[in-house]
Protein backbone atom coordinates (compact mmCIF):
# COMPACT_ATOMS: atom_id res chain seq x y z
CA UNK A 1 0.00 0.00 0.00
CA UNK A 2 1.05 3.26 -1.13
CA UNK A 3 1.78 6.01 1.90
CA UNK A 4 0.92 9.47 1.13
CA UNK A 5 3.52 11.98 0.21
CA UNK A 6 2.89 15.07 2.12
CA UNK A 7 5.19 18.28 0.45
CA UNK A 8 6.08 20.93 3.29
CA UNK A 9 4.29 24.43 2.08
CA UNK A 10 7.99 25.91 2.75
CA UNK A 11 9.30 23.61 0.35
CA UNK A 12 7.26 24.65 -2.51
CA UNK A 13 9.22 27.37 -4.67
CA UNK A 14 6.77 30.05 -6.07
CA UNK A 15 7.81 32.04 -9.23
CA UNK A 16 7.78 35.96 -9.26
CA UNK A 17 8.10 36.11 -4.83
CA UNK A 18 11.66 35.28 -4.59
CA UNK A 19 13.77 38.39 -3.41
CA UNK A 20 16.66 39.15 -5.25
CA UNK A 21 19.76 39.15 -2.74
CA UNK A 22 21.22 43.02 -2.47
CA UNK A 23 25.00 43.80 -1.47
CA UNK A 24 25.17 45.41 1.93
CA UNK A 25 25.75 48.82 1.71
CA UNK A 26 24.55 49.59 -1.86
CA UNK A 27 22.27 51.92 -2.72
CA UNK A 28 19.35 49.74 -2.99
CA UNK A 29 19.85 48.37 0.18
CA UNK A 30 20.39 51.56 1.76
CA UNK A 31 16.67 52.47 -0.27
CA UNK A 32 15.17 49.34 1.21
CA UNK A 33 15.77 49.54 4.46
CA UNK A 34 16.55 52.96 5.48
CA UNK A 35 13.88 53.48 7.89
CA UNK A 36 15.28 50.31 9.99
CA UNK A 37 18.44 51.75 9.92
CA UNK A 38 17.83 55.07 11.52
CA UNK A 39 15.34 53.57 13.60
CA UNK A 40 18.17 51.78 15.16
CA UNK A 41 20.53 54.70 15.59
CA UNK A 42 17.47 57.15 17.46
CA UNK A 43 16.78 53.84 19.29
CA UNK A 44 20.59 53.66 20.58
CA UNK A 45 20.75 57.28 21.18
CA UNK A 46 17.74 56.81 23.59
CA UNK A 47 19.77 54.22 25.24
CA UNK A 48 22.39 55.95 25.43
CA UNK A 49 20.51 58.08 27.99
CA UNK A 50 20.34 54.86 30.39
CA UNK A 51 23.59 55.16 30.56
CA UNK A 52 25.56 56.90 33.07
CA UNK A 53 28.39 57.43 31.31
CA UNK A 54 27.06 58.04 27.71
CA UNK A 55 24.43 60.40 29.18
CA UNK A 56 26.21 63.51 28.72
CA UNK A 57 27.10 62.73 24.86
CA UNK A 58 23.88 61.71 23.61
CA UNK A 59 21.47 64.65 25.63
CA UNK A 60 22.66 67.29 23.52
CA UNK A 61 20.74 65.14 21.48
CA UNK A 62 17.65 63.90 22.26
CA UNK A 63 16.50 66.67 24.78
CA UNK A 64 16.38 70.75 24.25
CA UNK A 65 19.79 72.71 24.94
CA UNK A 66 20.60 75.81 26.10
CA UNK A 67 18.57 75.63 29.43
CA UNK A 68 18.25 78.93 31.19
CA UNK A 69 19.93 79.35 34.41
CA UNK A 70 17.37 79.05 37.46
CA UNK A 71 18.66 82.12 39.52
CA UNK A 72 19.05 84.98 37.07
CA UNK A 73 21.19 88.07 37.79
CA UNK A 74 20.95 91.25 36.47
CA UNK A 75 24.70 91.44 37.27
CA UNK A 76 25.56 87.92 35.23
CA UNK A 77 26.53 88.54 31.16
CA UNK A 78 25.60 85.39 30.23
CA UNK A 79 22.12 84.93 31.86
CA UNK A 80 19.21 86.53 30.43
CA UNK A 81 15.86 87.89 32.04
CA UNK A 82 12.36 85.73 30.66
CA UNK A 83 10.11 88.33 29.07
CA UNK A 84 7.78 85.83 27.38
CA UNK A 85 3.46 85.61 28.17
CA UNK A 86 2.10 84.62 31.34
CA UNK A 87 -0.41 82.74 30.12
CA UNK A 88 -3.83 82.09 31.95
CA UNK A 89 -3.57 79.36 34.75
CA UNK A 90 0.93 78.73 34.20
CA UNK A 91 0.97 82.75 35.75
CA UNK A 92 1.29 81.38 39.22
CA UNK A 93 4.26 78.91 37.67
CA UNK A 94 5.81 81.86 35.33
CA UNK A 95 5.80 84.40 37.69
CA UNK A 96 9.48 85.81 39.32
CA UNK A 97 10.05 84.56 42.91
CA UNK A 98 12.18 86.23 45.13
CA UNK A 99 14.88 84.56 47.55
CA UNK A 100 14.64 85.37 50.69
CA UNK A 101 17.42 86.82 51.95
CA UNK A 102 18.65 87.26 56.19
CA UNK A 103 15.90 87.94 58.71
CA UNK A 104 13.70 86.86 56.09
CA UNK A 105 13.90 89.96 53.65
CA UNK A 106 13.54 89.75 50.10
CA UNK A 107 16.39 89.73 47.91
CA UNK A 108 16.81 92.77 45.63
CA UNK A 109 14.78 92.68 42.45
CA UNK A 110 17.83 92.05 39.97
CA UNK A 111 17.91 88.45 41.02
CA UNK A 112 14.59 86.33 39.96
CA UNK A 113 14.20 82.79 40.07
CA UNK A 114 11.68 80.78 37.69
CA UNK A 115 10.30 77.53 38.15
CA UNK A 116 9.07 76.84 34.73
CA UNK A 117 11.89 76.05 32.28
CA UNK A 118 13.24 78.28 29.52
CA UNK A 119 15.61 77.67 26.64
CA UNK A 120 17.67 80.58 24.77
CA UNK A 121 18.99 79.29 21.23
CA UNK A 122 22.76 77.93 20.45
CA UNK A 123 24.78 76.12 18.25
CA UNK A 124 23.89 72.49 20.37
CA UNK A 125 20.64 73.19 18.25
CA UNK A 126 22.15 71.68 15.80
CA UNK A 127 22.43 68.43 17.23
CA UNK A 128 18.51 68.30 18.64
CA UNK A 129 18.16 69.44 15.27
CA UNK A 130 19.70 66.15 14.05
CA UNK A 131 18.26 63.89 16.26
CA UNK A 132 14.38 65.33 15.27
CA UNK A 133 15.08 64.73 11.40
CA UNK A 134 15.91 61.31 11.72
CA UNK A 135 13.15 60.63 13.49
CA UNK A 136 10.85 62.35 11.16
CA UNK A 137 12.66 59.74 8.47
CA UNK A 138 11.24 56.88 10.51
CA UNK A 139 7.26 58.52 11.31
CA UNK A 140 7.86 59.00 7.63
CA UNK A 141 8.22 55.52 6.82
CA UNK A 142 5.89 54.08 9.21
CA UNK A 143 2.72 56.38 7.62
CA UNK A 144 3.84 55.57 4.61
CA UNK A 145 3.45 52.01 5.01
CA UNK A 146 0.72 51.84 7.38
CA UNK A 147 -1.57 54.32 6.26
CA UNK A 148 -0.49 56.05 2.60
CA UNK A 149 -0.12 52.65 0.94
CA UNK A 150 -3.61 51.44 1.97
CA UNK A 151 -5.51 54.26 0.35
CA UNK A 152 -2.96 54.03 -2.21
CA UNK A 153 -4.11 50.42 -3.78
CA UNK A 154 -7.91 50.61 -4.61
CA UNK A 155 -7.22 54.18 -6.52
CA UNK A 156 -5.08 52.83 -9.49
CA UNK A 157 -3.40 55.34 -10.44
CA UNK A 158 -0.88 56.16 -13.56
CA UNK A 159 2.99 56.80 -12.38
CA UNK A 160 2.89 60.36 -12.29
CA UNK A 161 -0.38 60.32 -10.43
CA UNK A 162 0.94 58.37 -7.62
CA UNK A 163 3.67 60.63 -6.95
CA UNK A 164 1.44 63.47 -6.28
CA UNK A 165 -0.73 61.28 -4.82
CA UNK A 166 2.55 60.64 -2.04
CA UNK A 167 3.60 64.03 -1.97
CA UNK A 168 0.02 65.46 -1.11
CA UNK A 169 -0.91 62.72 1.37
CA UNK A 170 2.32 63.11 2.96
CA UNK A 171 1.61 67.07 3.56
CA UNK A 172 -1.76 66.77 4.30
CA UNK A 173 -0.41 64.66 6.93
CA UNK A 174 2.13 67.16 8.47
CA UNK A 175 -0.08 70.37 8.14
CA UNK A 176 -2.87 68.65 10.17
CA UNK A 177 -0.48 68.03 12.66
CA UNK A 178 1.34 71.24 12.71
CA UNK A 179 -2.12 73.23 12.55
CA UNK A 180 -3.57 72.14 15.46
CA UNK A 181 0.03 72.00 17.40
CA UNK A 182 0.73 75.83 16.17
CA UNK A 183 -2.91 77.00 17.49
CA UNK A 184 -2.11 75.14 20.37
CA UNK A 185 1.09 76.60 20.95
CA UNK A 186 -0.29 79.87 20.15
CA UNK A 187 -3.01 80.12 22.44
CA UNK A 188 -0.81 78.69 25.54
CA UNK A 189 1.34 81.70 24.66
CA UNK A 190 -1.47 84.22 24.55
CA UNK A 191 -0.31 84.86 21.26
CA UNK A 192 -3.87 85.22 20.21
CA UNK A 193 -5.37 87.74 22.04
CA UNK A 194 -2.45 90.18 22.89
CA UNK A 195 -1.03 91.59 20.15
CA UNK A 196 1.64 93.79 21.94
CA UNK A 197 3.12 90.67 22.64
CA UNK A 198 5.37 90.48 19.30
CA UNK A 199 7.05 93.56 19.81
CA UNK A 200 6.94 94.09 23.64
CA UNK A 201 10.40 93.80 25.58
CA UNK A 202 11.82 92.58 22.53
CA UNK A 203 14.56 90.49 22.07
CA UNK A 204 12.56 87.30 22.93
CA UNK A 205 15.92 85.77 23.90
CA UNK A 206 14.34 82.68 25.91
CA UNK A 207 11.25 80.64 24.83
CA UNK A 208 9.57 78.06 26.76
CA UNK A 209 10.22 74.59 26.22
CA UNK A 210 6.76 74.19 24.23
CA UNK A 211 7.96 76.87 21.62
CA UNK A 212 11.61 75.19 21.29
CA UNK A 213 10.55 71.97 20.42
CA UNK A 214 7.26 73.35 18.25
CA UNK A 215 10.31 75.10 16.11
CA UNK A 216 12.95 72.71 16.08
CA UNK A 217 10.72 70.13 14.92
CA UNK A 218 9.22 71.86 12.17
CA UNK A 219 12.26 72.65 10.73
CA UNK A 220 13.49 68.81 11.09
CA UNK A 221 10.56 67.92 8.84
CA UNK A 222 11.41 70.22 6.18
CA UNK A 223 15.03 69.38 6.39
CA UNK A 224 14.41 66.01 6.20
CA UNK A 225 12.73 65.65 2.78
CA UNK A 226 15.63 66.61 1.56
CA UNK A 227 17.48 63.17 1.59
CA UNK A 228 14.04 61.49 1.52
CA UNK A 229 13.82 62.30 -2.07
CA UNK A 230 16.67 59.70 -2.25
CA UNK A 231 14.96 57.31 0.09
CA UNK A 232 12.02 57.00 -1.90
CA UNK A 233 14.26 57.08 -5.32
CA UNK A 234 12.58 60.43 -6.87
CA UNK A 235 12.93 61.31 -10.71
CA UNK A 236 15.81 63.75 -11.53
CA UNK A 237 13.55 65.59 -13.37
CA UNK A 238 11.57 66.34 -9.82
CA UNK A 239 14.18 66.30 -7.39
CA UNK A 240 15.30 70.44 -8.15
CA UNK A 241 11.53 71.40 -7.84
CA UNK A 242 11.36 69.41 -4.73
CA UNK A 243 13.99 70.87 -3.02
CA UNK A 244 13.20 74.36 -4.32
CA UNK A 245 9.97 74.47 -2.06
CA UNK A 246 11.32 72.94 0.63
CA UNK A 247 14.01 75.32 0.98
CA UNK A 248 11.23 77.81 0.91
CA UNK A 249 9.66 76.67 3.48
CA UNK A 250 12.15 75.70 5.69
CA UNK A 251 14.22 79.40 5.46
CA UNK A 252 11.81 81.55 6.91
CA UNK A 253 11.31 78.92 10.07
CA UNK A 254 15.16 79.80 10.45
CA UNK A 255 15.43 83.48 10.14
CA UNK A 256 12.34 83.68 12.96
CA UNK A 257 14.32 81.67 14.86
CA UNK A 258 17.63 82.97 14.70
CA UNK A 259 16.90 86.62 14.84
CA UNK A 260 14.30 85.80 17.98
CA UNK A 261 11.14 86.54 15.90
CA UNK A 262 10.08 83.57 17.38
CA UNK A 263 6.35 84.80 18.18
CA UNK A 264 5.27 86.57 15.19
CA UNK A 265 7.04 83.08 12.97
CA UNK A 266 4.52 81.11 14.97
CA UNK A 267 1.69 82.86 14.58
CA UNK A 268 2.56 83.19 10.76
CA UNK A 269 3.04 79.34 10.25
CA UNK A 270 0.11 78.83 11.72
CA UNK A 271 -2.65 80.66 9.10
CA UNK A 272 -0.07 79.55 6.34
CA UNK A 273 -0.64 76.25 7.50
CA UNK A 274 -3.70 76.03 7.70
CA UNK A 275 -4.32 77.62 3.66
CA UNK A 276 -1.53 74.86 2.52
CA UNK A 277 -3.77 72.24 4.29
CA UNK A 278 -6.75 73.05 2.01
CA UNK A 279 -4.95 73.38 -1.14
CA UNK A 280 -3.01 69.45 -0.74
CA UNK A 281 -6.66 68.55 0.09
CA UNK A 282 -8.42 69.25 -2.88
CA UNK A 283 -4.85 67.84 -4.91
CA UNK A 284 -5.55 64.73 -2.46
CA UNK A 285 -9.23 64.38 -3.48
CA UNK A 286 -9.06 65.10 -7.05
CA UNK A 287 -7.61 62.23 -7.45
CA UNK A 288 -9.88 60.40 -5.94
CA UNK A 289 -13.63 62.53 -6.21
CA UNK A 290 -13.07 65.02 -8.20
CA UNK A 291 -17.19 65.89 -7.64
CA UNK A 292 -15.76 66.73 -4.36
CA UNK A 293 -12.75 68.70 -4.55
CA UNK A 294 -14.37 71.40 -6.81
CA UNK A 295 -16.82 71.92 -4.03
CA UNK A 296 -13.97 73.02 -2.11
CA UNK A 297 -12.40 74.93 -4.68
CA UNK A 298 -14.55 78.07 -3.53
CA UNK A 299 -14.00 77.80 0.66
CA UNK A 300 -10.10 77.34 -0.34
CA UNK A 301 -9.56 80.27 -1.96
CA UNK A 302 -11.79 82.46 0.62
CA UNK A 303 -9.16 81.13 2.91
CA UNK A 304 -6.13 81.38 0.78
CA UNK A 305 -7.01 85.00 0.33
CA UNK A 306 -7.68 86.19 3.76
CA UNK A 307 -4.38 84.44 4.97
CA UNK A 308 -2.35 86.00 2.50
CA UNK A 309 -3.86 89.40 3.57
CA UNK A 310 -3.53 88.83 6.96
CA UNK A 311 0.30 87.61 6.91
CA UNK A 312 1.35 91.33 5.02
CA UNK A 313 -1.06 93.02 7.29
CA UNK A 314 0.26 91.48 10.57
CA UNK A 315 3.96 91.74 9.31
CA UNK A 316 3.67 95.15 8.82
CA UNK A 317 2.06 96.20 11.86
CA UNK A 318 4.44 94.59 13.80
CA UNK A 319 7.75 95.24 12.33
CA UNK A 320 7.01 98.81 10.73
CA UNK A 321 4.65 99.80 13.57
CA UNK A 322 5.50 97.86 17.00
CA UNK A 323 9.01 97.21 16.56
CA UNK A 324 9.55 101.19 15.96
CA UNK A 325 9.11 101.70 19.20
CA UNK A 326 11.33 99.68 21.27
CA UNK A 327 14.98 99.92 21.59
CA UNK A 328 17.54 99.91 18.72
CA UNK A 329 20.03 97.44 17.87
CA UNK A 330 22.17 95.51 20.42
CA UNK A 331 24.32 92.83 18.77
CA UNK A 332 25.64 91.79 22.79
CA UNK A 333 21.88 90.91 23.71
CA UNK A 334 20.93 89.24 20.44
CA UNK A 335 19.03 92.60 19.75
CA UNK A 336 18.69 93.04 15.66
CA UNK A 337 15.82 95.81 15.80
CA UNK A 338 16.91 98.15 13.07
CA UNK A 339 15.47 99.78 10.41
CA UNK A 340 17.43 97.94 7.78
CA UNK A 341 16.36 94.53 9.20
CA UNK A 342 12.66 95.60 10.01
CA UNK A 343 12.42 96.74 6.23
CA UNK A 344 14.13 92.69 5.16
CA UNK A 345 11.48 91.40 6.72
CA UNK A 346 8.46 93.25 5.98
CA UNK A 347 10.12 92.63 1.99
CA UNK A 348 10.74 89.13 1.98
CA UNK A 349 7.27 88.31 4.12
CA UNK A 350 5.35 90.64 0.99
CA UNK A 351 7.47 88.91 -2.00
CA UNK A 352 6.58 85.48 -0.37
CA UNK A 353 2.98 86.04 0.10
CA UNK A 354 3.02 87.59 -3.65
CA UNK A 355 4.55 84.59 -4.80
CA UNK A 356 2.25 81.96 -3.51
CA UNK A 357 -0.38 84.14 -4.80
CA UNK A 358 0.83 84.06 -8.52
CA UNK A 359 1.66 80.19 -7.84
CA UNK A 360 -1.83 79.49 -6.78
CA UNK A 361 -3.40 81.76 -9.91
CA UNK A 362 -1.08 79.66 -12.04
CA UNK A 363 -2.82 77.03 -10.59
CA UNK A 364 -6.43 77.64 -10.95
CA UNK A 365 -6.03 78.82 -14.92
CA UNK A 366 -4.00 75.86 -15.51
CA UNK A 367 -6.88 73.56 -14.22
CA UNK A 368 -9.36 75.49 -15.92
CA UNK A 369 -7.54 75.37 -19.18
CA UNK A 370 -7.32 71.25 -19.05
CA UNK A 371 -10.56 70.95 -17.98
CA UNK A 372 -11.90 72.76 -21.34
CA UNK A 373 -9.26 70.83 -23.05
CA UNK A 374 -10.30 67.65 -21.70
CA UNK A 375 -14.03 68.30 -22.70
CA UNK A 376 -12.74 69.59 -25.96
CA UNK A 377 -11.41 65.68 -26.80
CA UNK A 378 -14.17 63.77 -25.18
CA UNK A 379 -16.93 65.50 -27.91
CA UNK A 380 -13.51 65.09 -30.63
CA UNK A 381 -13.38 61.43 -29.57
CA UNK A 382 -17.35 60.50 -29.68
CA UNK A 383 -18.75 58.66 -32.75
CA UNK A 384 -21.09 60.28 -34.69
CA UNK A 385 -23.42 58.29 -33.49
CA UNK A 386 -23.39 58.93 -30.33
CA UNK A 387 -22.91 62.78 -31.34
CA UNK A 388 -26.26 62.42 -32.53
CA UNK A 389 -28.03 60.88 -29.93
CA UNK A 390 -26.90 63.42 -27.61
CA UNK A 391 -27.85 66.32 -29.57
CA UNK A 392 -31.35 64.35 -29.73
CA UNK A 393 -31.68 64.03 -26.26
CA UNK A 394 -30.52 67.34 -25.86
CA UNK A 395 -33.33 68.40 -27.98
CA UNK A 396 -36.04 66.07 -26.33
CA UNK A 397 -34.87 67.66 -22.91
CA UNK A 398 -35.28 71.21 -23.75
CA UNK A 399 -38.86 70.51 -24.97
CA UNK A 400 -40.09 68.96 -22.43
CA UNK A 401 -39.03 71.99 -20.21
CA UNK A 402 -40.52 74.15 -22.67
CA UNK A 403 -44.26 71.76 -22.61
CA UNK A 404 -44.05 71.88 -18.55
CA UNK A 405 -43.69 75.95 -19.04
CA UNK A 406 -46.47 75.71 -21.51
CA UNK A 407 -48.30 73.49 -19.39
CA UNK A 408 -48.16 75.74 -16.24
CA UNK A 409 -49.05 79.00 -17.86
CA UNK A 410 -52.40 77.47 -19.39
CA UNK A 411 -53.12 76.14 -16.35
CA UNK A 412 -53.30 79.14 -14.43
CA UNK A 413 -54.86 80.51 -17.42
CA UNK A 414 -57.92 77.99 -16.71
CA UNK A 415 -57.74 78.37 -12.98
CA UNK A 416 -58.71 82.18 -13.50
CA UNK A 417 -61.26 81.31 -16.14
CA UNK A 418 -63.06 79.20 -13.37
CA UNK A 419 -62.89 81.00 -10.82
CA UNK A 420 -66.62 82.66 -10.12
CA UNK A 421 -67.32 86.45 -10.77
CA UNK A 422 -69.23 88.19 -8.05
CA UNK A 423 -72.29 88.03 -7.84
CA UNK A 424 -75.23 90.06 -5.88
CA UNK A 425 -76.59 87.79 -3.39
CA UNK A 426 -80.70 87.49 -4.06
CA UNK A 427 -82.89 89.62 -2.55
CA UNK A 428 -85.47 88.46 0.18
CA UNK A 429 -88.76 88.94 -1.75
CA UNK A 430 -86.88 86.74 -4.53
CA UNK A 431 -85.99 84.17 -2.31
CA UNK A 432 -89.88 84.04 -1.41
CA UNK A 433 -91.01 84.50 -3.98
CA UNK A 434 -89.03 81.00 -5.61
CA UNK A 435 -90.31 78.89 -2.68
CA UNK A 436 -93.45 79.87 -3.28
CA UNK A 437 -93.30 79.41 -7.07
CA UNK A 438 -91.98 75.84 -6.05
CA UNK A 439 -94.88 74.92 -3.73
CA UNK A 440 -96.88 75.44 -6.03
CA UNK A 441 -95.60 73.37 -8.96
CA UNK A 442 -95.54 70.55 -6.09
CA UNK A 443 -98.86 70.79 -5.00
CA UNK A 444 -100.08 70.75 -9.16
CA UNK A 445 -98.35 67.52 -9.09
Amino acid sequence: MARDIKIPVAAVSRPGKKKKNVPVLSHEFIQDNHADIISVICMLMVFGLMVEVTRNVFTPFVAPQHLVNDTLSGNDSNATNYTGPLAGDEYEEEQELFIAGPNNTQAPPSVRRFKVPHYATGPLDFLTLSFYTMVWVVVHAVFKEYLWDRFHKPLRLSKAKTSVYYESFNLVTYYLIAVVWAFYVAGKERLLTDVELYWRDYPHLNMTFRMKVFLLIQIGYWLHNIPELYFMKAKRDEISAQIQVYIFNVIPLIIMYCLHFQRIGTVLFAFHATAELLSHLHTLLGLWRPAVADKLVPFWTLIFSVVRIFSVALAVMVFGVGMAREKEMDLTRGNYNTLTVRMMMVTGIILLQLLLAWQFVTARLSAIREHRERKEIQSKLERPSERRQRQQKEKRDAAAATADENDTAEGADVAAADTPKDVPSPSKKETSTRRRAAADGKSKH
